[in-house]
């Protein structure tokens, strides 16, 4: 995990954007125990390394333009997902969720089991899915949210997830106001 920091950080200084992005210290093993346990999943190993070394951001858009959250920023978007639970907004919305590909995730609008770790501001997320449809995998990384009827699948893995996203990195822009990268295809939907 350290060499895709390194990576990471050492593309966001080529660009000019490094410190605009505003990266936060590292999270405490407790705050990350102590989120894991409000969550009630273990997280991966790659996302407990990834968070140790930045607890997230204050700034925006260092994740395909969204705010990689901090584990305080985790814990209260889960939160808010909490509340259309109880709203039943997955009996609402059943006829015209979807899967892409399809069987891979869950066709739900919410699912506490699936945790936020980006946010677009407008209430759309990647995530980890620790409730995967018939052919995915606990801890696949998808896309869902507010605008997203179709939850994507965008990698197996929080680690493959982060070298695609990497290597994403590489052809990146930044304009001095937003960091431009392209979209993984798996995301074309968005």
């Amino acid at each position: 995990m350290q060499q895709i920091w390194a990576q990471v950080e050492r593309r966001l200084e080529e660009l000019g954007c490094l410190e605009a992005m505003e990266l936060r210290a590292g999270a405490s093993e407790a705050e990350i125990r102590c989120l894991e346990k409000h969550l009630a999943v273990t997280l991966p190993d790659a996302l407990r390394d990834f968070l140790a070394r930045h607890d997230g951001q204050n700034g925006f858009g260092l994740m395909y333009g969204e705010q990689f959250l901090s584990v305080d920023g985790i814990r209260n978007q889960w939160d808010t997902w909490r509340s259309l639970d109880e709203a039943d907004m997955n009996a609402d919305s059943a006829e015209w969720m979807k899967s892409a590909p399809e069987g891979a995730v869950q066709p739900m609008y919410c699912n506490t089991r699936w945790i936020p770790l980006t946010h677009d501001a407008g209430g759309n997320h990647i995530g980890l899915d620790f409730d995967p449809g018939v052919s995915g995998t606990s801890g696949q990384v998808i896309v869902f949210g507010r605008d997203e009827d179709t939850k994507r699948l965008l990698a197996p893995s929080f680690t493959e997830f982060l070298s695609e996203w990497a290597a994403m990195l590489e052809k990146a822009t930044w304009d001095g106001e937003a960091l431009e990268t392209p979209w993984p295809a798996a995301r074309s939907g968005h």
